[in-house]
């Protein structure tokens, strides 16, 4: 990937260059077009400049940060115009201001200390600027402190803490899913939220969830990939927004904002365990900004992260020797062996990881109206988990000659993830332009190691190359504004523009040929293969985790262009209206149109009644059509109750298989979103903002439940994979209707006690989904017709599925945090409260209800000196873990203390640790 990824990104570099003189233009054409707004921004009560106060233009896109000399410059059209500037401990200050074309307007700023501003101003939900409660739709922003303060060292787990509506944990003994996290947002799927870096689209992993996991058959976004230390802000959009930003804005948005600081370097470490001493963290980063000139700047991120394993599972209870059963008897074996059940154990649990990053953030001013940026990383990340343990009595799979007592199967996986992005913005005109290119990717290589292809016997080898699943995303937009003057009818009104063109590449690579193939070349005559005792076939392929064959290979791409129109309208100082639709065409699916329609009505001084209404889409990935493989799951044998292996196919959307069980080729999601909710901030050191949702999507694209050949229709279908050992299959498909609702509530509050601060956050989140019709392909119907629709109806997507979708996450979210700060020395205190979850597998007799659990995090930072910080603290300091499984068969034979099906925060327990800062 990194070759391709070096060449494209040359390219990007080149189309922008050349574009973008094009649409901004020479800057001395330009300069008498446009006017510039200059000035200072220094403290009133020490005349010292703020160093990084933001200066926005309001109505506008234009914004600007201030210099280490507390300066800012800003060009903008002629016109009228109010300036607002926010800097932390300070009270917001506003000024207007009239500018010429040509002509260079000052505008400087002594700013009042003592004021605590607890609403922030956002980049996402709109193309011109606005604070968190002047939006229409619900927005959080999550600054660098925040980040820093959460103890947790990746960015899913620190928005699990921090957003109220965002979940996300570590999963276990689901092969790649152990290394990327499902996230969800506002209780949907990890495919049904936008993930932005700096406002532009970020591509997804390679992977597609396909184990027994909350978010299986999806895709996301590997946020994990991004290093925190090169945050500046996370912002998050909780409403549906696929009118503004396209395909996956179901749920909502995602943007991250990197650090454009010129002022320091930032050295970071953070070293921890679990409260069962393992799991071990250590990270360290460093952030470092220099200026360019006046008003550019260039900042530069480099992270590294060693995260050991956890282990949550039991001893094994059950046999575990060919020919020797009963507990008395086998554990009379284990001593003559020298062993106990603890060598057993499946080690379910958090993986490791092993990840370096390094990312870049830069903007150079072109003459007074235009600027270039650039932004991207590299992430690197070698991952190791396992899955369940080869018995020695699991003849079919062991070669006892490598393994006479068994093993312990390792996935290791090499994750590369790069993004490049290039663009030019600046005004032209009367518009404000903002041309970019970002091509970025992701690969994933399956190393199955401490494993054994069975059929190959003792000339089997002990490590494979399974593989490799790689995408690329390559995408420019076009985004422009300009105000419109209406003669006073408005108090403003801005046409919002713009469009897009996207190229996706999805790839399978095979892996090695012992990785999948039955004995040393397939079942053919006069080719040997390693048989059982009753003189069948051994298993193929490696153990855990077969490779994908030549025959599963893909290298399929997809095209698409966009385009959107808005307006974006405060009609006058109470009265806010946005409006805007989308067209968008697809060369594999078609057109799709979408709209939205978002209000904000003032009702009293700052307290505000908002809301929106919203279609929305999601495209079919290229995962979900393409991908195609063998796998080993475990699933329930319904005549014993136990966990037995089993090979299961999985079909590509278009394949032949798939059309001879009768199902059509995917198409998009379709969505509506409706919410409402209300706003105050009756001081500046006080907001409260609620809000209900109702989004109902239609032919939600899922992954099937299992078609097993005990059906006489499915074992005819899946003869020609016989060899391969496929009992089983599965498909992607538009299976079902969803409909969720929720409330979300959220309070901050800041006051001066003593000499120090005191800053009160609150949060609540309750969320519903539920499955309102699973759809039946009529081709699937005809080709079952004896087995009656509900059975059809069950096959296609079963009670567990269904429970996925609905039960497999908390319902309920509170968050409760107080931080004081005073001199050199900071306290925070954090609760969380996760709702009860159930879990529902296909027999009723296993249900089983988790309840709800309380969080609390603490942590204290002291200034050893200026510019040395040292922080201790803990993230579940009680080291809570969920409700253990009840039932024997849910935890099969010791190996899941904890459910691996459904989860409200991990089972990891608690987790300690101390960091150290230094700004120099």
């Amino acid at each position: 990937m990194t070759s391709s990824f070096v060449r494209l990104s040359r390219q990007v570099v080149l189309s922008v260059a050349g574009l973008g003189v094009g649409l901004i233009g020479a800057p001395q054409v330009t300069a008498q077009q446009t006017g510039t707004i200059r000035g200072t921004v220094v403290s009133a009560e020490t005349s010292a400049p703020l160093v990084g106060a933001s200066v926005v233009v309001l109505g506008t896109v234009r914004s600007s940060v201030t210099n280490s000399s507390g300066v800012y410059q800003i060009a903008v059209s002629p016109g009228r115009y109010t300036l607002r500037v926010r800097f932390i401990g300070y009270e917001s200050a506003d000024q207007a201001v009239i500018v010429r074309a040509g002509e260079t307007v000052t505008a400087n700023f002594q700013m009042t200390p003592g004021a605590i501003i607890v609403d922030e101003l956002v980049a996402i939900g709109s193309r011109t600027a606005r604070t968190v409660t002047e939006t229409p739709v619900p927005i959080d922003v999550i600054s660098a402190e925040e980040i820093t303060e959460a103890g947790y060292t990746e960015v899913n787990q620190i928005l699990a803490v921090l957003a109220p509506s965002f979940n996300a944990s570590h999963q276990t003994i689901s092969d790649g899913t152990d290394h990327i996290n499902p996230a969800s947002l506002r209780g949907l799927g990890p495919d049904q939220v936008l993930v932005l870096v700096n406002g532009k689209r970020r591509h997804q992993s390679a992977l597609v969830h396909v184990n027994g996991t909350f978010g299986r058959g999806t895709v996301g976004v590997d946020l994990n990939s991004i290093p925190t230390t090169a945050i500046e802000r996370i912002e998050v959009l909780r409403d549906g927004a696929s009118a503004q930003y396209g395909s996956d804005a179901i749920a909502g948005v995602i943007n991250i904002v990197l650090k454009e600081q010129t002022d320091f370097v930032e050295i970071s470490s953070q070293a921890g365990v679990t409260g069962e001493g393992d799991g071990a963290q250590v990270k360290a980063g460093v952030n470092y900004g220099f200026a360019i000139g006046d008003d550019g700047f260039f900042n530069v991120t480099g992270e590294y992260l060693d995260r050991e394993r956890t282990n949550r599972s039991g001893d094994w209870t059950g046999d575990i020797f060919p020919g020797i059963s009963g507990q008395a008897a086998t554990d009379a074996e284990l001593a003559s062996r020298g062993l106990t059940r603890a060598d057993f154990s499946m080690r379910t649990g958090q993986g490791a990881a092993d990840v370096g990053q390094a990312f870049f953030n830069t903007a150079v001013p072109l003459g007074e109206s235009a600027e270039f940026y650039s932004f991207g990383g590299l992430s690197y990340r070698n991952g190791v988990a396992t899955g369940f343990y080869r018995l020695p009595d699991s003849e079919a799979r062991v070669v006892p000659q490598l393994y006479p007592n068994g093993f312990l199967p390792e996935i290791h996986t090499g994750i590369r993830d790069g993004a490049f992005t290039a663009g030019v913005r600046g005004v032209r005109g009367g518009w404000d332009i903002d041309f970019s290119v970002t091509h970025g990717g992701n690969s994933f290589q399956y190393n199955i190691e401490n494993t054994n292809n069975a059929s190959q016997g003792v000339s089997s080898p002990v490590t494979f190359d399974a593989g490799t699943l790689s995408f690329d995303q390559t995408v420019g937009n076009l985004d422009v504004v300009r105000g419109i003057d209406t003669k006073g009818e408005f108090k403003s009104l801005s046409l919002v523009a713009g469009a897009e063109f996207r190229i996706e590449n999805y790839e399978i690579q095979a892996g090695d040929p012992g990785s999948y193939l039955l004995g040393n070349g397939g079942p053919i005559p006069g080719v040997d293969f390693d048989t059982t005792s009753s003189g069948s076939p051994k298993a193929a392929g490696s153990q855990v985790f077969p490779g994908f064959q030549p025959s599963n290979e893909v290298d399929r791409n997809r095209n698409s262009i966009s385009a959107y129109l808005g307006l974006e309208s405060q009609i006058t100082d109470e009265v806010l209206i946005d409006v805007g639709g989308r067209f968008e065409n697809y060369n594999d699916f078609g057109s799709t149109v979408t709209g939205k329609l978002a209000g904000r009505f003032e009702v009293a001084r700052d307290v505000a009644l908002r809301g929106a209404v919203s279609t929305g889409f999601r495209a079919p990935s290229l995962h979900q059509v393409w991908f195609n493989n063998v796998s080993t799951q475990f699933v329930i044998d319904p005549g014993t109750g136990q966990l037995e292996p089993s090979q299961v196919l999985t079909a590509n959307n278009l394949s032949g298989v798939t059309a001879a069980f009768g199902f059509p080729n995917l198409k998009e999601e379709t969505s509506v979103n409706v919410s409402a909710g209300f706003t105050a901030r009756p001081t500046n050191n006080f907001s409260i903002t609620a809000d209900f949702y109702h989004i109902s999507i239609d032919d939600r694209i899922v992954l099937t439940s299992r078609f097993t050949d005990g059906d006489p229709t499915v074992a005819a279908l899946l003869a020609p994979f016989a060899a391969s050992g496929v009992s089983e299959a599965q498909f992607f498909a538009n299976a079902v209707d969803t409909r969720t609702n929720g409330v979300e509530i959220v309070a901050q509050y800041a006051t001066i006690v003593g000499d120090g601060t005191l800053n009160l956050t609150g949060s609540a989140s309750i969320t519903d989904t539920e499955v309102q019709q699973v759809n039946i392909p009529a081709g699937v119907a005809a080709k079952f017709p004896s087995g009656g629709l509900d059975a059809v109806r069950n096959t296609i997507f079963n009670r567990e599925e269904r429970n996925r979708l609905e039960d497999a996450l908390p319902r309920e979210k509170v968050t409760a945090s107080a931080r004081y700060s005073r001199a050199m020395y900071s306290v925070l205190v954090r609760s969380t409260y996760y709702g009860s979850i159930e879990y529902k597998p296909t027999d009723p007799a296993n249900d089983e209800t988790f309840g709800s659990k309380v969080l609390f995090d603490l942590e204290f930072s002291v200034d050893l000196v200026p510019g040395l910080n040292f922080s201790a603290g803990a993230v579940n300091i009680f080291n809570t873990f969920p409700d253990e499984h009840q039932k024997d068969a849910n935890r099969s034979g010791e190996r899941f203390i904890f459910s691996r099906r459904v989860t409200q925060f991990g089972m990891n327990g608690g987790f300690y640790y101390g960091k150290i800062n230094i700004k120099l």
